[in-house]
């Protein structure tokens, strides 16, 4: 009776039996019980045994099953658990406590991992901690666990918030890129630009479509590539999925001839954040023969990825010293960027001239770009700011200036919102003579050949728009409908006449050529919107107005598209 209630008490009683009694046999004087089954506390006979989880006619979730274990042992009470769903296998300690009946999970039986000596020593380590010289529990170690669940010392706190470099990089992504001093997110360029130094010279950036919304605020979309016949990711996510860390490298030596590796494809990418230090930054940039141009633009990026761990709060309580406020390159004398030949090339009144009849001739052949050059050439845009240009900018108006006694029009002006200005703040385009001669001429091919144009508001529109979906509201309110690259347009034009330079050239003479008419470097600034004067009020009042709109004709003088075109 003794021993019959000693194992009640370990819970025994709960356990899983093999072999049950009937109820033709269970009232029957001359029956005996018989033993319940245990198994052999070996990892072969764990590995080998499946329970039965029938008890009579019903069907069990879970059997439990006691080990053929001595009951002066401190394994006394530990049981094996199996779920039927999964099959999986657990070591199940019971044991009583103030009168109660209590079980403690142990571990899961892993052959090779996790069999009897580490339960063995989990339990006896639980036994030591828990029960006095005699084998009585005298603490519960429920309530040890549940102690260390709702009292988290600091250094587990610090150790879940620890992420790798890699894993920052894929939240960073996920955020969709915001911004580090004010709300909203970067440009699809500059979005563009970080993606290949963190996850780029690799398959995964031909999976992304970098697009501007509404506002100038970047947007990555995914697409499927055909010639690596990968489908279109779900999410980023997938794409990693796809493309995990050191696979799917580019390794064509015309698109990656340096053999670049992303920081996520490095081993850069493994060290948690928390341990950058300048030293590592600066091995990592430095580890190749880099460019001035390449370094600062991947030192950009790792400031990008610390400001954004920064702003999520990636560090716990302590926040590391920003490793990147401590290293700079120096700029060399002499620039080994290809384009940098033409850092000092000033074009001439005759060469503009040149470029402007070449120009307006091969229009048909390079349609919309040979018009979006024409406009920076006499407004002295950026090409990034002119190509994402809308005809709903365009304000019509008209108005006579009068400048030494001439009188000289003005036909409306463009409102270009901070969203597509380099500087975040607004910029007006006064449509002068020259900058009307180019909507004009926009409007005739709108309104001839290219009419299935005419409905798009991108002022500067692809030619290789895809016409199927010019119904699709959200495609055609996309970038992907608008022309993003001039260079074929200026090449040709280069090859033609001889007259070689970079698109910014076009820019740089138009601020030099203000400064000539208007006489100084601050009004020159003004006109061609350049950041570097303190001494503009960028506010825009009356004054401001009238000034921009005095400069704006006066330096429009020399830009005579009309005359060049019948030439």
């Amino acid at each position: 009776m003794k021993e019959n209630k000693t194992q009640s008490k370990l819970g025994t009683g709960l356990e899983h039996r093999d072999i049950g009694q009937t109820g033709a046999l269970k009232n029957s004087a001359s029956q005996t019980a018989r033993p319940r089954f245990k198994i052999k506390f070996t990892d072969y006979a764990i590995e080998k045994f499946t329970s039965s989880f029938m008890v009579g006619d019903r069907i069990k979730l879970r059997a439990y099953t006691s080990f053929d274990i001595t009951k002066t042992s401190v394994l006394k009470g530990l049981t094996l658990c199996q779920y039927k769903k999964s099959m999986k296998k657990y070591f199940l300690l019971r044991y009583w406590f103030n009168k109660r009946a209590c079980k403690i999970t142990i571990g899961q039986f892993i052959p090779g991992k996790f069999g009897i000596k580490q339960c063995e020593d989990k339990v006896y380590e639980i036994a030591r901690e828990h029960q006095d010289d005699k084998g009585i529990w005298i603490k519960n170690p429920l309530d040890t666990i549940r102690l260390k669940e709702t009292r988290i010392e600091r250094a587990v706190i610090d150790d879940s918030l620890k992420l790798t470099i890699n894993e920052v990089i894929v939240r960073l992504c996920k955020a969709n890129f915001p911004r580090a001093k004010r709300e909203g997110r970067l440009t699809a360029s500059s979005i563009q630009m970080k993606c290949k130094d963190l996850i780029g010279h690799n398959w995964r950036t031909r999976h992304l479509i970098f697009i501007d919304d509404n506002k100038g605020n970047g947007k990555v979309h995914f697409k499927a590539n055909y010639s690596k016949r990968t489908t279109k990711p779900e999410d980023w996510d997938d794409l990693f999925k796809k493309f995990p860390a050191g696979h799917g490298i580019n390794k064509d030596k015309r698109d990656n001839p340096k053999g670049e590796r992303s920081v996520y494809d490095s081993n850069m990418g493994k060290y948690v954040i928390d341990e950058l230090n300048p030293g590592l930054v600066r091995k990592y940039i430095e580890k190749k023969h880099r460019s001035f141009g390449t370094k600062k633009n991947i030192l950009d990026t790792f400031k990008t990825l610390w400001a954004f761990a920064i702003d999520e709060k990636l560090f716990g309580d302590k926040i590391p010293t920003n490793p990147t406020k401590q290293i700079s390159f120096k700029r060399p004398e002499e620039s080994k960027s290809p384009g940098s030949i033409y850092n000092d090339l000033l074009f001439t009144h005759e060469q503009k001239d040149t470029i402007t009849k070449t120009l307006i001739k091969n229009s048909d052949k390079y349609p919309f770009q040979t018009e979006a050059l024409l406009f920076m050439m006499c407004t002295g845009r950026r090409a990034e700011e002119t190509l994402k240009i809308k005809k709903s900018m365009i304000s019509w108006g008209h108005e006579i200036v009068k400048i030494d006694g001439e009188d000289l029009e003005i036909f409306g002006k463009i409102n270009m919102p901070s969203s597509i200005t380099k500087a975040r703040r607004k910029a007006v385009v006064y449509i002068t003579a020259p900058v009307k001669w180019v909507l004009d001429k926009l409007n005739t091919m709108t309104s001839g050949t290219y009419q299935a144009y005419k409905f798009l508001d991108w002022m500067f529109p692809t030619t290789r728009i895809n016409k199927k979906r010019l119904h699709d509201d959200y495609y055609v309110r996309s970038d992907q409908c608008r022309v993003k690259e001039l260079r074929g347009c200026w090449r040709a034009m280069a090859k033609e006449t001889g007259i070689f330079g970079a698109i910014k050239s076009l820019r740089k003479y138009f601020a030099t050529y203000c400064i000539e008419i208007l006489g100084s470097s601050s009004e020159g600034m003004f006109m061609s919107d350049h950041m570097d004067s303190a001494t503009m009020d960028r506010s825009y009042n009356k004054a401001h107005d009238e000034k921009l709109k005095n400069y704006a004709v006066r330096v429009a003088k020399i830009f005579d598209f009309k005359k060049a075109s019948n030439e």
